[in-house]
């Protein structure tokens, strides 16, 4: 049997029993020969998939094991409270919602949700666009700093229409306003027609940003729903923040 295997074994092992493990519970529920299990677990412990405890002697899940679970429940959590804020978010305003991230300069669709009403903005999951182009990824962009946004667009910004900003000063100066007010707006830019109102949330231990908001045709945003409806994206997203201990929105929430 590879050592591999051997390992995941060992990690079935402890999840069936729920406690730590020594070689003597390797050779009676695996029917190891007694000097492979003790070189299986010194093993697992220099790689630290297992600690040993000093006193007992036995092995218990080690912190490479842990920090990977923390991550990732973390990680499931921040999205699950994500999911949940969009289908508020399109069930309170009847319009397309959307959680995106970066990839690499790009805004990327991860998850789409669309409203009851009869005109709504369909962009699939996969569907990419310039970052600074979208309100959702200057939402995303607002939450790094300048030096990092401007490094990950490079030099040229280049999407020539509508509002869109041109230039390095006028996208800092837009992510800027995001920064303070906890929203972003666009109007029919990178998409004609189609407007947008969206937050970010950062989960705190993968550092990974989420943009989330909603997407509607031009015509129907009046200024009334533009107030209505970026008080409800700023609220929605800093739900989630505080919950997850974001630090934006939990100094957003004092000073607010």
């Amino acid at each position: 049997m590879s050592t591999l295997a051997n390992a995941v074994d060992v990690l079935k092992l402890i999840a069936r029993l729920r406690r730590s493990i020594t070689v003597t519970d390797l050779v009676a529920e695996m029917a190891m020969p007694k000097s492979s299990a003790s070189r299986t677990l010194s093993t697992m412990a220099a790689h630290g998939l297992l600690d040993r405890d000093e006193t007992t002697r036995a092995y218990r899940p080690g912190r490479a094991i842990m920090e990977a679970a923390f991550h990732f429940r973390s990680s499931e959590n921040t999205v699950s409270l994500l999911e949940e804020a969009v289908d508020s978010l399109v069930a309170a305003s009847g319009y397309t919602g959307y959680i995106n991230v970066l990839d690499g300069a790009d805004s990327l669709v991860i998850q789409m949700r669309t409203g009851a009403g009869s005109l709504q903005v369909y962009t699939p999951p996969g569907t990419r666009a310039p970052a600074y182009a979208t309100s959702i990824g200057r939402a995303i962009l607002a939450r790094l700093t300048d030096d990092d946004a401007v490094a990950l667009l490079g030099p040229r910004l280049e999407v020539r229409r509508g509002q869109v900003p041109r230039t390095r000063k006028d996208l800092l100066a837009r992510l800027a306003q995001v920064r303070s007010s906890g929203w972003s707006l666009s109007r029919g830019e990178y998409v004609p027609n189609v407007a947008g109102i969206s937050a970010a949330v950062q989960d705190p231990s993968t550092r990974q940003i989420y943009g989330l908001g909603i997407a509607l045709p031009v015509q129907d945003l009046s200024e009334r729903l533009i107030e209505r409806f970026s008080t409800l994206v700023v609220e929605t997203a800093r739900e989630v923040g505080t919950r997850v201990g974001d630090t934006y929105w939990l100094n957003l929430a004092t000073t607010a």
